[in-house]
């Protein structure tokens, strides 16, 4: 889940400050605030926080002709950051300039399903910190995929999920599913579009199996070809659910005036501290189908 950490989240997180009319002056005058953000999970294979500050939008002058110069002068670099257990283990992380992080190898670390970690970042001068606690793995995934509509160029495939909610207990789950096709020495890749329906709760059916399903469409090839397929669900904490899912909705409605924006939650604490710490737990399937050779 760290590699969907985008500047967009920062970005969010920035136009979220303004929801209610204040005067320019105050906007120009706000203070700076850190920007701390982390997801960890048993399966990781490297423990990463980015830790950045954001600033005023208005006011802000952004050199549009190399945005990662900008980028680069937000990044903080001195900071400790440490993740500790229950237990009083601790591990301290260190910065790695080309990930632009924090980060110590998942090795040197125990992270546990059910298990509650704590993070501390000492940065400006000021300490900030955050807790959160690994959810359950879902242990498989059973999928379907069946012909849908087609013409004389492309057949559709509806590509079905399904998985178990675990019961007596209220959980968050964000699904999805990757393609790989090989034709010849050409390897492509496309990601199936759940689109909202990536979003899933058990609110309304604890314990009971939890399933939605994304289309795709692909041409007619000369010869028998499979396309393989990598499925994903994943149980997350509350707060990066809505975290995602704010995300998502902000990008999806990116120009609509109707629609107000959605505001990252933040569990953060600290003076002048935002962003979000998690944990999650991320099952895969790999399967592989092979496609309609005729029209």
């Amino acid at each position: 889940m760290s590699k969907y950490i985008q500047i967009s989240f920062v970005l969010a997180l920035l136009c979220s400050a303004c929801q209610d009319p204040v005067d320019a002056d105050e906007l120009l005058n706000e203070e700076d605030r850190t920007y701390i953000v982390g997801y960890i999970s048993p399966a990781d294979t490297l423990l990463s926080i980015h830790v950045s500050t954001t600033t005023a939008a208005v006011g802000t002058p952004i050199d549009s002709n190399d945005p990662l110069a900008d980028i680069e002068k937000f990044i903080i670099k001195d900071a400790r950051v440490v993740i500790s257990d229950e237990e009083n283990n601790a591990v301290e992380l260190t910065y790695n300039p080309e990930r632009k992080n924090y980060q110590v190898a998942a090795t040197a670390f125990d992270v546990i399903e059910g298990g509650t970690y704590f993070l501390q970042v000492s940065a400006k001068g000021k300490d900030f910190t955050s807790t959160c606690h690994i959810p359950k793995k879902i242990p498989s995934i059973t999928e379907k995929i069946t012909l849908g509509e087609k013409n004389e160029f492309y057949q559709d495939y509806i590509l079905d999920i399904a998985f178990q909610d675990f019961a007596n207990e209220k959980n968050h789950y964000i699904i999805g599913a990757t393609a790989e096709l090989k034709e010849g020495e050409q390897v492509s890749y496309f990601p199936l579009d759940f689109e909202l329906n990536s979003f899933l709760t058990d609110a309304i059916g604890d314990g009971e199996t939890i399933s939605r399903y994304a289309t795709f469409s692909y041409g007619f090839p000369d010869e028998a070809v499979s396309v393989k397929i990598t499925l994903q669900v994943t149980n997350v904490e509350e707060i990066l659910y809505s975290n995602l899912r704010a995300s998502f909705l902000n990008d999806f409605n990116d120009g609509n005036p109707f629609v107000e924006y959605s505001i990252a939650p933040n569990n953060i604490e600290g003076d002048g501290g935002i962003g979000i710490f998690a944990g999650y737990q991320l099952t895969e399937k790999v399967i592989e189908y092979e496609l309609a050779t005729t029209p």
